[in-house]
């Protein structure tokens, strides 16, 4: 069960360091205790750690605060072996909130992709602020992309 941890406000990893990245495709209405409920992005992201085992961060983006929601698997660290286990819940986890979920294969990117990215996804970035009209816009050209990725699996 992965619970959020408070501690963490964002994820500082390199693009090396990221071995899956999986995106909601939508934004359902979610009610976090002690904040407001509200249409939240999600994402899961894997990552390989420096002594050679993986951790997986699930975070939700609040628009209406800027800021993230970490939740962490009581296994913070696990080895390859049980890495697909642990990233199985998280994408239930999601899922269980309403998310359909698109894995954007990342290491299959160019690395000038992989970078830009990272810099689009919330949970790599320090809180940002509340949603204002021009970042409206670059949320509805980010929904839009997510859209044609989708219909482009069919």
């Amino acid at each position: 069960m992965f619970t959020p941890d408070p501690s963490i406000l964002f994820v500082s990893a390199t693009r090396e360091q990221v071995v899956a990245l999986i995106e909601g495709i939508n934004q359902p209405q979610v009610s976090i205790p002690g904040k407001p409920p509200q249409g939240v992005s999600g994402h899961l992201c894997g990552l390989r750690n420096a002594d050679g085992t993986f951790s997986i961060y699930v975070a939700l983006h609040l628009p209406k605060t800027g800021e993230n929601v970490v939740y962490l698997h009581p296994r913070r660290q696990v080895a390859a072996d049980e890495y697909r286990q642990v990233q199985d819940e998280g994408l239930h986890f999601l899922e269980s909130m309403g998310f359909m979920l698109d894995n954007l294969n990342y290491r299959d990117m160019a690395p000038a992709l992989q970078e830009a990215t990272l810099r689009r996804v919330p949970l790599f970035s320090p809180p940002r602020p509340a949603a204002a009209s021009s970042s409206v816009v670059d949320g509805a050209a980010a929904e839009a992309a997510r859209v044609a990725r989708l219909l482009a699996s069919f």
